[in-house]
């Protein structure tokens, strides 16, 4: 393995993982998608309710009416950004969602400010509180919590500084509490579930990691029993016919010295592709296999190799890339207008590798962007950049890791 290869290794297998769903279960957190819009039109349905409901105690009605489109943005924002084709979530996203939803509900106490009634029926909290649940599925447990601490604060301490005017008196500490509950208890208990969710996710990963250790001498058997095959077959459909007409004749000519050449060469690359043959190309090779259109040992090598990594870049992906790169492949290889012959997979670059999957598909721009988004923003998910891009009939999806910066 080269100095290079290895440092490559290194770097990217050491980078921190953020422990959210959204990393840990890419595909699963995609299905949960449809929670964000829901949520966010329940925020903004309750706001327009409890602006009406306050009609009477405006100070200023343009402020409310401001309060409910800034919390719009914030609602649209939230349901755009934690699209799976969009993946993943990252900070300033979180903060700017949770941010802009607290400046519409602050507008909305200074529309009532002098003049509001009741703090347990203003919208801001509860709005707040939406947008904040369905957070930990996208970003760490204690940076939700953190956010929502703040907003809570803030919103505590507006309610907390309206006591004058509000109809039911008390200690400015009971407003406060009564604002910061509902957007600490709906933050917690989004925490709560994601916390399990990793937790589960995890624990599952290990389970399997251990069952594939405890498999893997097994494993190893089997695949040189299936090498073994594979030379017997060679063996069987050209040496042997050979030697058995050389010694039928029993003279050895030119003619036969070359021929006999000619097969120890292709003996001799046959055993070492298959002994050299990487996780990738077999994960094409079985893709295909499923399809129908496998290749064995002698068409593989009528056609060249599918797979050209002669780095071997492939040692750098994770168990959860290759989860998904296998699941990518194992799609595309299932398209009915592929063309089987057309699949390769050309991997370069080596202090940040790049893999390039190319096919010819007789498919719609439409189909193939359903079929295979997903899997590209699960490939972002597990901290890859992946686009596809489809013309004329031909399929490129590329994959890369995120270029290295200087020290």
């Amino acid at each position: 393995m080269s100095q290079v290869l290895s440092e490559t290794i290194v770097h990217y297998r050491s980078l921190p993982v953020e422990r959210t769903p959204q990393r840990l279960d890419p595909l699963g957190v995609q299905s949960a998608w449809l929670l964000m819009p829901l949520l966010s039109a329940v925020a903004v349905a309750y706001a327009v309710y409890s602006t009406v409901q306050h009609h009477a105690q405006y100070r200023s009605p343009a402020l409310a009416v401001w309060a409910i489109v800034v919390l719009l943005v914030a609602a649209v924002v939230a349901t755009i950004r934690t699209h799976p084709g969009l993946a993943p979530v990252g900070l300033w996203s979180h903060l700017a969602i949770v941010g802009v939803a607290l400046v519409g509900a602050c507008l909305f106490d200074a529309a009532v400010w002098g003049h509001n009634q009741r703090v347990q029926d203003d919208w801001g909290q509860i709005a707040v509180a939406l947008l904040l649940m369905a957070m930990p599925l996208y970003r760490p447990v204690a940076e939700v919590l953190t956010v929502a601490a703040l907003a809570a604060l803030v919103l505590g301490a507006l309610a907390a500084a309206q006591g004058s005017s509000l109809v039911i008196s008390n200690h400015p500490l009971v407003y406060a509490t009564v604002a910061a509950t509902p957007v600490l208890a709906l933050a917690s208990g989004g925490a709560g579930y994601a916390w399990t969710m990793t937790g589960e996710t995890l624990r599952w990963r290990e389970v399997a990691r251990a069952g594939q250790l405890r498999l893997d001498a097994e494993l190893r058997q089997v695949a040189a029993r299936m090498v073994a095959q594979e030379r017997a077959t060679a063996l069987n459909a050209e040496a042997v016919p050979f030697l058995t007409a050389l010694a039928a004749r029993g003279v050895i000519t030119e003619e036969d010295r070359r021929h006999a050449r000619r097969i120890a060469e292709r003996l001799r690359a046959s055993a070492v592709e298959a002994l050299e043959r990487s996780w990738l190309a077999e994960t094409v090779a079985l893709a295909l296999t499923r399809r129908g259109k496998g290749a064995g040992a002698g068409a593989e090598a009528d056609r060249g190799p599918r797979v050209h990594d002669p780095d071997r870049l492939e040692q750098v992906l994770s168990e959860e890339q290759r989860a998904v790169i296998g699941a990518l492949i194992g799609t595309i290889a299932a398209l009915p207008g592929l063309d089987a012959d057309s699949l390769a997979v050309t991997v370069a670059q080596p202090g940040a590798p790049v893999f390039l999957l190319t096919a010819r598909v007789a498919e719609s721009r439409r189909l193939l962007r359903s079929e295979l988004v997903p899997f590209l923003s699960a490939l972002r998910s597990v901290s890859l950049v992946a686009s596809m891009r489809v013309r004329a009939g031909g399929l490129t999806v590329r994959f890369a890791y995120p270029e290295r910066r200087a020290p």
